[in-house]
């Protein structure tokens, strides 16, 4: 019988991964404005780190995504719907925003 210790790889967990992502936008625009969407990334020793981040709108009837990798999107008609920014496989929680129309002078 042979005794020893032996390993067949590591099982450390990748600190420098993106492990979470963070976004802070508005809650509403109205139609024919602007919406800009800010996200950092952050690692699992919870440092902000660069991540390519691309944006999505889960109706673009409602809300049009100008441009995807800015975090732009237009409002395009009185509704609801969802936007979300995805790093590699990793998403951001859906976020709630409200297009509304344009005040009457």
């Amino acid at each position: 019988m042979a005794e020893g210790e032996g390993a067949c790889g590591s099982f450390a967990p990748d600190l420098t991964e993106v492990i979470k992502i963070t976004v802070v936008v508005a809650d509403s625009v109205h139609v024919a404005d602007t919406l800009r969407a800010h996200a950092t990334a952050a690692n699992a020793r919870g440092d902000t780190v660069p991540a390519t981040l691309v944006w999505t709108s889960f109706d673009t009837t409602v809300l049009a995504v100008a441009d995807s990798s800015a975090g732009a999107f237009v409002g395009r008609k009185v509704g609801t719907t969802n936007l979300q920014a995805r790093a590699d496989s990793l998403r951001s929680d859906p976020i709630l925003i409200h297009v509304t129309a344009q005040p009457t002078p």
